[in-house]
């Protein structure tokens, strides 16, 4: 990949795109404060859904802390931060995505701490090398650091591009064109590496459990 159509991809998301993206932000952060309540309540109606969503990404990642996890981890990520991207018809969509994702993320996080939600604790392989402590707390702020930009650079790709279409700036396929570009020669990289450090941070922590 010639790296400087990466370096004008990378660009032009994080660049033209950062006021999207703090919109995108604080749209997370309301859904995530309202959240709180919903789980600590256990408001049945609110929580349906993050609790779906939380036990099929149980199924889907499987039961280890391996190759298989981080690429199911990454096909999910990348699928579905593809679509919030895709999904800027109008920019209402990812923007409702946004909030969304914040508050089902805080209402799992919370939910998954409660033993009648169960928890996510994947075994590690037998003979499998074990990151230490300070290698899994680096991966697990890596995680941050990588998921986070790209979920909410994604999403407000979506909403500029939603507020291009009903400006009549563009048209939809020819406004997604170049964000689908940028998104395969930087977002998915990105996410690429933050599904190996999410499944070496499992691991670590997976051990530590269980020992």
């Amino acid at each position: 990949m010639d790296p400087a159509s990466v370096l004008e991809s990378a660009r032009f998301i994080f660049v033209l795109h950062r006021g999207d993206a703090w919109e995108a932000t604080l749209l997370a952060a309301v859904g995530s404060l309202l959240a709180i309540p919903a789980a600590r309540f256990r408001v049945a109606g609110l929580l349906a859904l993050p609790l779906f969503l939380f036990r099929l990404a149980r199924r889907i990642v499987g039961e280890q802390a391996n190759f298989r996890m981080a690429g199911s981890i990454f096909a999910f990520n990348g699928t579905a931060m593809f679509l919030y991207m895709a999904s800027g018809i109008r920019p209402v969509l990812p923007a409702a995505i946004a909030f969304l994702t914040g508050f089902n993320l805080t209402a799992i996080l919370i939910a998954a701490g409660d033993e009648r939600s169960g928890s996510l604790n994947p075994s590690v392989p037998a003979g499998a090398w074990v990151p230490g402590a300070r290698l899994t707390a680096f991966c697990g702020l890596a995680v941050l650091a990588l998921e986070l930009p790209c979920f909410f650079f994604s999403t407000a790709m979506g909403i500029r591009l939603g507020a291009e279409i009903q400006g009549g700036l563009t048209t939809y396929l020819a406004g997604l064109a170049p964000r689908a570009a940028a998104y395969g020669r930087v977002v998915l990289p990105l996410l690429l590496l933050s599904a190996v450090c999410e499944t070496l941070a499992i691991r670590g922590l997976s051990s530590r459990r269980m020992s």
